[in-house]
């Protein structure tokens, strides 16, 4: 852990829109943190809701809370103006209906304050809500990021890799995935990812979210987009995979492996034409 005057500053960046009805539990898991130099930007992203437009107020004159007010713009432009704000040293990207357990953030600083290639800290998930159960996030690897996204957007992450990698993208803001897009970026730009294998986050699904709502149905115009931004890098990492598949195809253990399999694969063609 980090003694308390080692503490370097955290901001926890909250988009907002209608969250009245979660953004107290949210704010809550932070306080409840061991980790005591942080402060929170909660960006109301253009909120139509009265009741979560009212429920901001109760967090106005807290010490720790900033409150951002802009026209409805999408998570990314919100995520991007609060940052660009903050003179933190460390950023963790949050939803409005997420929480981080405690003792977490000591822990991942700590990753982070003894080594400085690594730019991004993750954990596992905890699902609640509609859906429960343990996600365990995978170890970064730029072919299969470039097929999905590993890393969910709640992540501590070092400012500097803002500055070096970019905000998230603007044009992703609406149509979702904009992490997706960004941690390609963060790799392109050299910074590495330590996961750990603690839970870091508890994340609720809830089918009206905007994964479920948005980003789920705009798919294919996402990848399109992300596509043709990365398209060099996709290029250079599948033409490494080609090579790679060929030269295994070449080695005797392959080959005899080949072999061996031959009459079950026979058999199985044998049963799926009938």
């Amino acid at each position: 852990m980090i003694s308390g005057e080692r503490q370097p500053l955290v901001s926890f960046i909250i988009p907002y829109y209608n969250a009245g009805n979660t953004i107290a539990e949210t704010v809550e898991s932070i306080v409840n943190q061991s980790y005591e130099n942080y402060n929170i930007w909660i960006i109301n992203d253009g909120s139509t809701d009265s009741y979560s437009i009212e429920k901001l107020k109760q967090f106005e004159g807290h010490s720790k809370i900033n409150i951002l007010h802009q026209e409805n713009a999408g998570p990314s432009i919100a995520r991007n103006n609060a940052i660009r704000r903050t003179e933190a040293t460390y950023i963790v990207p949050l939803d409005a209906d997420d929480k981080i357990l405690p003792n977490i953030l000591g822990n991942a600083i700590h990753i982070l304050e003894r080594a400085n290639t690594i730019g991004v800290v993750y954990g596992n998930l905890n699902f609640f809500g509609e859906r429960r159960e343990i996600k365990e996030q995978q170890i970064f690897d730029i072919k299969k990021q470039l097929i999905w996204n590993q890393v969910a957007v709640c992540a501590v992450i070092r400012k500097a890799v803002f500055e070096t990698a970019g905000y998230y993208d603007q044009y992703l803001s609406k149509p979702g995935l904009e992490d997706w897009e960004f941690w390609i970026r963060v790799y392109e730009a050299g910074w590495k990812f330590q996961k750990s294998d603690e839970i870091y986050f508890e994340v609720r699904v809830d089918e009206q979210s905007r994964t479920f709502q948005v980003a789920n149905r705009n798919l294919e115009v996402i990848k399109d987009y992300v596509y043709k931004k990365h398209s060099n890098l996709l290029v250079r990492e599948y033409n490494s995979l080609f090579y790679e598949t060929k030269m295994l195809k070449e080695t005797p253990d392959y080959k005899i492996g080949n072999i061996l399999l031959k009459p079950y694969r026979f058999l199985k063609s044998l049963i799926q034409s009938r």
